[in-house]
Parts: C-alpha cells; structure tokens; sequence
C-alpha cells in the first residue's frame, strides 16, 4: 500500500503493485524500491556510462529556468553523482541558485522550500524524504509556488517474481531513448488521448476478465508531457500537474467516482510476502462491492481490502511514450507504466488527483494487454496503441 503524499510516482511510504498480461509485480518501501544488496550493486554499475551531460541538459531543457531561480537537488551520493553534478553545473551555468540536500533529515526545510522555485528528485538506492518532508511537500505544491521534477530513473522497473527489477543496461538504454522524444508530438497526442476520453463512457477490458466502465467528465486530466516550465505551471488544476516525470509519457485522470462501474481481474498479486491469486473485484460507484480470489481469500480480505480508500476506485492512467516500451523476451515493465500503450488502474485516495477519495493509501494495477474504448472510438487494443494516437 502507499501513504500519499507529493511524491509522483514514488516516494510514497510503500507500494504494492501489480502489472497484468505480463504477469509483473511490484513492491516498494520507504519510499523507493527496496532492492537487495546485489541487486543496487548491479544497477549502480549498469548506470556508470550513462550520457549524463545529455541527460542533465534535458531536465534543463524541461524546467526551462530563469536566471534568479532557486533550486533543491535531492541526491543519494550512491546514485548517478555524475548526474548530480553535471544538473548543478548546468542550473548554475542558466543562473539558477542551487542547493544540494541528501535524502536525510534537514535542518529548516520548510524555510528554505518557502524560498525555493524549483525541486529535483534524483535517483536514490533506499533512501527518501521524511514523512515530515513529504508533507512539507504537500503544502509547498499547494501554494502554487514551485514545480517539480522527479528522475526516479531505476525505481521505476518494475520486475518479476513480486520484486523491483534489477536495472540493467538494457533498461538504461530504453530509459535514454525515451528521453529523446519528440516532446511536441507526445502533448499532442495526449490532447487527442484526453479529447477521446471526454468523449463518452470509457471501457478497459483484458482477456483475464477485467470490464470496467466510467467517465471522467470535465475531471482534469494531468499531461505527464515533460514540460516542467514556469509557463507550464500557469494551466495547473492540480497537484500532480506540478509534479514531472521524466521520462514522460502518461496522461492520469481521477474518474467521476459515481461512473465507475464493472469488474477488475488481477492473476495475481503478492500481499505482504504471500501470492493471492484470481483475484475478482465487482465495483458500483466508485466502490468494491464484492471481492473473491482463487487462493487466500481471507488475506485479501484482512490486508488490502481492510483500509477503507482501498475499497473505492482511484485513477486510470494511459502510457503514450512510444520508446518505453518492453523489450522482446523481457516481462520487465519501464518507468511506472508510461509506456505506450500501457494501463494502470488504481484503488485509493486521488485527491492529488482531483477526486474525492480520501485516505492516504493506494494500490496500484498495471494492466499490458488492455483494450480500451471510449464513446467507440478505439484508443488501445490489446495492449497497443490505436494508429491514431502512435507516432507517424
């Protein structure tokens, strides 16, 4: 389960997620994947020859700072150092004032966030922000004051075997692919995604037996385009809009609580350190109204469906980024879903959202062989990407 707060797509106090089709499950702790030792140690060397000018110069690029601007970089010195100093020299070379703070406690930081424009979230190996943090986070985001960028980079592998994946090499090269992107194309299909979705009742089915049904109405829709500008801020409804991924490629929408109709079907997922399988959930607006598993059932019951947020629906997310993509022969899932293509559904609170589902925890679903319709027309089939909305 994960505590919100305004942490994106991690950072939250933990996570148990599940990606369907391809059979990949997630868990996360203390606000990042929790890797065993060996595991960090092979992601540590998989990003030793990263092209970290390039990388650093695209979260510039995104940010597009003013000179006079102040900003936090938030580093673990075990993850990407040449990161860390290549985004401080570029930020310093724009005339951005830059503060460098570890992923431990800090003195004042709810005085030096009042003074701050801009925030980064660089890769970490176990550490995160407080709780304390976090809500400082919060009300900072809410203000309206600052923006941030979160460059979670291998936390967002999402392994086999109910693990984080190791991040290889591979997955590094998919992630700087997916960094060179045609920025402008991607908004642009995201704005012909969100008109589709407005269009009428959306429907997610997958050949496990998921059937769900529910409309988003006028509910902001948050472009996860890569655009962290100032200027880009000024059209922010809501607190994830503030919040930039990169690599980009989601759009995220809390559906109209009372549309939300149908059935969830998860093979499987790990609760705690035990495998619940068959999952079945029925939802009437917006709520779980009956539940069922083929293994476990009384775990799934006294776990996961025991928090009250957990019972209501959260969000559907849609990946459109085309090079986040996974690989032939690997069930590894890139980046949280963003990629094309890919589906998530939520249960839990969605107020960074828009909603009105309240609670702190949520439960992510990811879904990689989804169909999903909406007022007929066709935007993901089986997993891919309706023409319409690919790249040309």
């Amino acid at each position: 389960m994960r505590v919100t707060s305004s942490c994106g797509e991690i950072g939250m106090t933990s996570v148990w997620s599940v990606v369907l089709g391809a059979t990949v499950i997630c868990v996360m702790t203390n606000g990042c994947a929790q890797a065993p030792a060996t595991q960090r140690a092979e992601t540590e060397t998989a990003t030793s020859t990263l092209p970290y000018p390039a990388m650093a110069a695209r979260i510039v690029a995104a940010l597009q700072p003013s000179a006079g601007e102040r900003a936090i970089l938030r580093h673990d010195p075990r993850a990407m150092p040449q990161l860390e100093r290549e985004l401080r020299t570029n930020l310093e070379r724009a005339g951005v004032l830059v503060e460098t703070l570890g992923y431990d406690s800090v003195t004042r930081f709810d005085a030096r966030l009042a003074s701050t424009d801009i925030y980064v979230w660089l890769p970490t190996l176990g550490a995160g922000p407080t709780a304390e943090q976090r809500a400082s986070l919060i009300r900072w985001l809410d203000s309206g004051r600052g923006r941030q960028i979160h460059f979670h980079w291998g936390d967002g592998t999402i392994g086999t075997n109910q693990s984080p994946a190791t991040h290889t090499p591979l997955y590094d090269s998919i992630y700087v692919a997916a960094l060179d992107i045609d920025y402008r194309a991607l908004s642009d299909r995201m704005d012909a995604a969100i008109a589709l979705l407005r269009a009428g009742e959306v429907r997610v089915t997958t050949p496990e037996g998921t059937d769900l049904r529910f409309r988003i109405g006028e509910r902001p829709v948050s472009k996860q385009n890569g655009d962290a500008s100032m200027a880009n801020m000024g059209s922010a409804r809501i607190r994830i809009d503030r919040e930039i991924e990169l690599p980009a490629g989601a759009i995220r929408v809390a559906p109209i609580e009372e549309t939300v109709r149908g059935t969830i079907v998860i093979p499987l997922l790990r609760l705690g350190s035990t495998d619940v399988r068959g999952i079945r959930l029925e939802l009437d607006t917006g709520r779980v109204i009956s539940s069922s598993s083929a293994t476990n059932e009384s775990l799934l019951r006294s776990n996961l469906l025991s928090v009250e947020a957990l019972t209501r629906f959260r969000e559907f997310a849609l990946g459109l980024n085309p090079r986040l993509q996974m690989p032939a022969g690997r069930n590894e899932l890139p980046y949280y879903g963003y990629g094309a293509g890919a589906v998530r559904l939520s249960l839990g609170d969605n107020t960074e959202l828009g909603g009105r589902v309240k609670g702190d925890y949520v439960q992510w679903l990811f879904f990689t062989n989804a169909t999903v319709t909406a007022g007929g027309s066709v935007l993901v089939q089986d997993g891919r990407l309706a023409a319409t909305l690919s790249p040309r």
